[in-house]
Parts: C-alpha cells; sequence; structure tokens
C-alpha cells in the first residue's frame, strides 16, 4: 500500500510494505464476525486466510505477531517503482473492499479519487467535480 510521504518516507520515497497492512484489517474484520460459521463469516476468513497465503504468511499466526511482521517488512523505495510494484495489487485490493465505496459514491466519484491520487487533478478541480455530482452540494 501506498504510504504518504512523512517522517518515515523522505521525499525521494515512499514506504512499502512487503507483507501488506490490509491483512490486519482483513483479519480483524474475521475476528469480529458474531457467527463464523456464517456465510458472511467464512467469506471473511476465507478473505483474510487467501491474502495472507499470497504473501507467504501463515493465515494462524497471531495477530501482534502479524502486526509485528508487517511493521519489519517495511523498505523504501522510489515512488515510481513503488507504483510498479503494485500495478497488480489494485484490481485485488479493490475486490477486498471498494467495492462498496464503488456502490455507494459510483465509478466516476472512484475515477476522479484515482486521478486526485495520482496527481492527474488538483484539489480544487475534485471539489467541484464532488460539487457537480452532488447538485451543487458541497
Amino acid at each position: 500500500m501506498i504510504a504518504p510521504t512523512t517522517s518515515a518516507a523522505t521525499a525521494a520515497g515512499e514506504v512499502h510494505h512487503g507483507i501488506p497492512r490490509c491483512l490486519l484489517g482483513l483479519r480483524d474484520r474475521a475476528d469480529s464476525c458474531a457467527d463464523p460459521l456464517s456465510a458472511e463469516g467464512l467469506a471473511s476468513w476465507m478473505d483474510y486466510e487467501c491474502e495472507a497465503l499470497l504473501f507467504g504468511v501463515d493465515p494462524d499466526t497471531p495477530r501482534d505477531e502479524l502486526a509485528a511482521m508487517i511493521d519489519g517488512s517495511t523498505v523504501e523505495i522510489p515512488r515510481q517503482e513503488h507504483r510498479e510494484v503494485h500495478a497488480g495489487d489494485f484490481a485485488r485490493w479493490e475486490r477486498l473492499g471498494g467495492l462498496a465505496t464503488a456502490r455507494r459514491y459510483g465509478t466516476v466519484w472512484m475515477a476522479l479519487l484515482a486521478r486526485r491520487r495520482w496527481e492527474r487533478i488538483t484539489a480544487e478541480a475534485l471539489a467541484e467535480a464532488f460539487a457537480t455530482i452532488n447538485g451543487g452540494r458541497a
């Protein structure tokens, strides 16, 4: 996942996690299911387990150890290289959480957010588009 340029990353680079931080969210979602044997509970665990195995992580790893593994997997790499590393991940990550957001706000808004993230439009242009989409309401 792309981390913003902060004290952890210089202006020339970004922090890359060899083991993605989204695993913690997937793990928490799976742990929070009231009925782990329900369709929703099983789907949550499958999402977590498949993503964990994709990155070579044992799904049975305790959460605190998983968090330490994620923190220990960080490296600073140039921004363009970071984008290239994650080029194939975006579609998969969308399936993990972006579909609900896309349904809620629409694909036009999602495309605008992507353009802003990649600095193709300004914050002002995004705000103007938001007002247009919402009938003039900011």
